[in-house]
């Protein structure tokens, strides 16, 4: 009997520890970069965020074009290890559709928030030859428009950012948005 418990007891202590690493193992992996490699903690280490979403203007907006028309927006966000924005690097696109093509296509890019020393270089990539894509797939059931952006940070040396933030519409009303490098 003596045995039988003690080795229940083992069994016991056992699955504990084995819970605990596997309860230790599904711990937030925490921010993209460590702490300790940091210039200044406050201001080069964080995550990168995104947010997206569609809306519905004024025809106006749309330079009163044919069909049913949307408004896709995405944002690419940096924020340090408090959570603080950082900087944002947003693309806006509107569109109108009939008939399963598209009859109207515009976008707009721009930075915002930027914040503890980050600073907004410039848009340095795009698939558009012209700054607002005018008119891009129109007549098409598809298309997108993508943008990168170019931020930085100067302490002991300069870190660099180069968001990605790509818009695709359709000819029916779908969208979506991706992004990356934040």
């Amino acid at each position: 009997m003596k045995t039988r418990t003690i080795a229940l007891a083992a069994a016991a202590v056992l699955a504990v520890t084995a819970c605990g690493v596997a309860a230790a193992s599904a711990v937030d992996p925490g921010p993209q970069y460590p702490a300790d490699a940091c210039q200044d903690p406050n201001v080069d280490c964080g995550y990168d965020d995104f947010s997206t979403d569609t809306t519905t203007e004024s025809p106006p907006a749309y330079e009163n074009a044919a069909g049913p028309c949307r408004t896709r927006w995405a944002t690419a966000t940096r924020r340090n290890l408090f959570w603080i924005v950082v900087f944002k690097y947003s693309e806006q696109v509107r569109w109108c559709w009939k008939n399963n093509k598209i009859t109207y296509f515009w976008r707009d890019r721009w930075p915002s928030d930027t914040k503890l020393g980050w600073a907004f270089d410039g848009h340095v990539g795009s698939n558009c030859i012209y700054e607002h894509c005018p008119n891009r797939g129109v007549g098409t059931y598809s298309t997108d428009a993508w943008t990168q952006g170019q931020f930085h940070v100067c302490l002991k040396f300069c870190m660099y950012k180069y968001p990605i933030v790509d818009i695709w519409v359709h000819g029916d009303g779908g969208s979506g948005a991706s992004w990356g490098g934040a």
